[in-house]
């Protein structure tokens, strides 16, 4: 009887361990997403083009890595050089049973030391 207590033990440590590297995994996967939108979504931006843009190349990656785009709002800074863009996206995670993994990411110029 203590054989088989120890073995469903260790199957329950067993099954928190794969449920814990899932939802890592899925947290990694959507950063990565989110990175990698806003990333394109601020290259558009600084080369000229518009909020709509951004946001369509930041989408665009997005779904590229398994990803849906939940919001992407244009950030500005007290210079027009200064842009940004914020994304959020979401990921799931199929062996948690459709959860999401959300992240956000931020990405533009940065500003010139000194000024």
């Amino acid at each position: 009887m203590l054989g088989v207590g120890a073995v469903l033990l260790l199957l329950s440590v067993l099954m928190a361990l794969l449920l814990l590297t899932a939802a890592l995994h899925g947290s990694q996967r959507a950063r990565a997403a989110a990175d990698a939108a806003a990333l394109a979504g601020a290259a558009a931006l600084l080369e000229g083009q518009g909020q709509e843009a951004a946001c369509a190349a930041a989408g665009d990656l997005a779904r590229a890595n398994g990803a849906e785009l939940l919001s992407c709002q244009e950030a500005r800074g007290s210079a027009p050089a200064r842009a940004g863009l914020r994304v959020e996206v979401a990921v799931v995670v199929p062996a948690l049973q459709g959860a999401q993994a959300h992240a956000v990411a931020y990405a533009g110029s940065v500003p010139r030391r000194g000024g």
